[in-house]
Parts: structure tokens; sequence; C-alpha cells
């Protein structure tokens, strides 16, 4: 009996200790070329492309919703051909469209790439996911993808003091280099999957229609409620910047500052709370606690412009820690419970489709709802929002008595 379990468990560990360095590389060179243009793109798009940030805005949430649409034909590709051809074909697409925004001559133009940026960009998580679903041991994939995120954050932070020192200069030729080199970068993720000989045996073709998963109200259900706890990206990314910088008297560098903490906190936490989100009862509780402590950032939020300027930095400092550590935990739940939830022949298409609840959260819907209700609302648009999230706490509680009634 011991015998034959350690047998299975021998080819595991060499396997993975095979596979991590090959994900965990790609990842690492694909987000630090994401990193090179992410914090300064605005900045290109306004004063190198010449666009209004009316237009930029507009531009951006539509390219979103373009996304979304492709997310059906990407989804039905990955389902045939499997994650990693797909992946590789996103990637060289990506550093297509990367190169492109040098050529952005107008609004059309600006919307045509940042379409196929956005499609990729959304394309790219769930491929990678899907393609340690398969090669993963299932009792580990939770420790991969935790590694994989820290490496995500590693990845952009190297990238952002990159484009910093680059751009220091002043100069609107420093983007040129940031933008080549990032999409050199895609391509590097590219070659490095396609020269993965050793994975190529683990892929399978997966049989399942897109039209049948369009039909499973759980995984919709499941896709908008991963939407609403996703709300801390577009919370941390426009509202929170925009509310200290119009509403307290916090000097607007103490932005900067901020961020860090959110992500040396990403860095350091990632991996050690994967815990928390191992098994599908404790990702459900995961999510619980992450609408419950945005709910709470929200309250903070709500509270800072009534404070003198050193107590204001205090409480938007405890907020951003309190959105942190949501986004902690609603990024690993989200990881355990989609592997959980995929069927076994339709993984690579239901990770795409799950997908596009960070895209409605972070290019949709939610800089509209930031802007245009909670920021329009001052701060009863905050404590509308937190008492929305805190009802969302509630949703796990009703899962897992779901679950527990039909015996799942």
């Amino acid at each position: 009996m011991s015998t034959s379990t350690t047998l299975d468990r021998r080819p595991a560990r060499p396997a993975l200790r095979q596979f991590l360095p090959l994900v965990q590389g790609a990842t690492l060179i694909e987000w630090t070329g994401t990193g090179l243009f992410l914090a300064v793109s605005t900045i290109y798009f306004v004063k190198v492309a010449h666009l209004s940030t009316s237009s930029v805005g507009t531009g951006l949430t539509i390219g979103g919703a373009l996304a979304i649409a492709a997310a059906v034909p990407i989804a039905r590709l990955a389902g045939r051909f499997g994650p990693k051809p797909v992946l590789i074909g996103v990637m060289l697409l990506r550093a297509l469209a990367t190169i492109g925004y040098l050529r952005v001559n107008g609004w059309w133009s600006f919307l045509l790439v940042v379409a196929v940026i956005a499609v990729t960009e959304q394309s790219s998580p769930p491929l990678v996911q899907s393609y340690v679903g398969a090669r993963a041991p299932e009792s580990l994939r939770a420790k991969v993808m935790a590694v994989q995120r820290t490496v995500v954050n590693l990845g952009i932070s190297l990238g952002g003091l990159i484009a910093g020192a680059a751009l220091g200069t002043g100069s609107p030729e420093a983007f040129r280099p940031l933008l080549i080199g990032g999409a050199l970068a895609y391509v590097a993720v590219a070659a490095v999957y396609a020269t993965a000989r050793r994975e190529d045996a683990a892929t399978t073709v997966e049989s399942a229609r897109v039209s049948d998963l369009l039909k499973d109200r759980r995984l919709l259900g499941f896709t908008a409620y991963n939407a609403l706890v996703s709300l801390w990206m577009p919370v941390l990314n426009v509202a929170f910047p925009l509310w200290l910088v119009l509403e307290t008297d916090v000097p607007e560098r103490y932005v900067g500052i901020l961020y860090a903490v959110n992500t040396v906190l990403c860095i350091a936490l990632q991996y050690p709370l994967n815990r928390c989100y191992s098994t599908m009862r404790r990702a459900w509780l995961s999510y619980a606690a992450a609408s419950l402590l945005l709910g709470g950032g929200a309250l903070a939020f709500a509270a800072a412009p009534g404070f003198a300027t050193r107590e204001a930095l205090l409480v938007l400092g405890g907020a951003v820690v309190l959105l942190t550590f949501a986004e902690l935990l609603q990024v690993g739940a989200s990881w355990t419970l989609s592997f959980e939830l995929a069927p076994d022949g339709a993984r690579s298409a239901y990770l795409v489709l799950f997908n596009t609840s960070r895209t409605v959260a972070n290019r949709v819907a939610g800089p509209v709802l930031m802007t245009g209700v909670v920021l329009a609302l001052g701060t009863a648009g905050w404590i509308a929002l937190a008492c929305v999230l805190l009802l969302g706490s509630l949703v796990p509680f009703a899962m897992l008595r779901a679950a527990r009634a039909t015996g799942g």
C-alpha cells in the first residue's frame, strides 16, 4: 500500500519542478513587459498621441466591451486546440498591437489598438491558468498560482521601475523603447511556450461546446459574483486616487506611496495566504471575507474627508490595506473555485468566459460606476457601495449551504 502510494507520487514532483520555471519565467517576462507601459500609458495617450482624457476613457471602455464579446471565439479556439497554441497566438498578437501604439495618430487608430490589447490581456491569464490546471497536481494548484501571482506583481514592479527611469529625461521619445521592449517581451513569452516540448503530451483537446457553457447558470452566477468582488480594481485604480486628490487635504505624492504599500503586501503575502483558499469551502469563505473587507474599505474612504491631513492619510492607508487583503483573498479564491467548478472537458473555455468578470469590473462597468455613481454621490456613494458589498458577503454562505443540501 505504502509502496504504491510512493510510486504514484514520484512522477508529480519532477514534473512540477520542470513546469514551475517554465510558467513563472514566462510570467515574469510577460508582466515586466506589461509594467513597462502600464503606469505611463495614460500619459502617452494624452501627451504623445494627443488624445483628450475623455476620448481615452471612452476608448478604453469600448475596448473592454469588445474584449468581452471576443471571449466566446477565444473560448472556442481554446476548447478546440487547447490553451498552449492559443496562448502563443495571443502573445504574438499582443506584441503586434503594442508596436501599433507607435502608429496611433487619432482616436480610431487608438481604438483599434486598444481593443486588440484588451482582448489579448483578458485572454492571457485564463489560458495560463488552464495550462497550469492541466499539469499541476490538484493539491498544488493554489500554491502554483499563488507563486505566479507573486511573480506577476514582481514583473509589474520591475517594469514600472524601468519605465520610471526611462521617462526621467522627460522626452516623448522615451516611450518608443518602452513599447518596443514590451512587444519583445511578448514575443519571448510566445517562444518560451512554443519550445516547451515536454508539455505537449499533456495537452488535451476539449470537446464541450461554448454554447452549453453560456447556458450554465452556475457559471453565469459565479461570473457575476466575481465581478462584484473584483471591484477592488476600479476602487484602487480609479476611485481612490481621485478621492484623495479631490476630497482630502492629503498631498498627491501619497498616492504613489499607498500604491507601493499595496504592491509590497501583494508580493509578501500572496503565497503565505494560499492556505486560506486551498479548498472549495475555504475559497468560498475567502470570498465572503474579501467582500467584507471591501465594504470596510469603502466605509473608510467615506470617512477620510472628515479628518485632518495626518489622520486622513492614516484612514486612507487603512482603506488601502483592507483593499489589498480583499484583492489577495478574491484572486486566490477565484483560482480554486474556477478550477473546481470548470467541467473536465471544457476547462479552457470555462476559464476564458469566467475571466470576463474581471474585464467587466476593471474596464467596463467598474470605472463608470466609480466616476458616475460613487464619486458623483460622494460620501453617500461610498456608503451605498459598502452596503452592496456587505450584503454580497452573504452569497458564499448561501452557496455552501446549497452545496451541503445537494451533497456537493
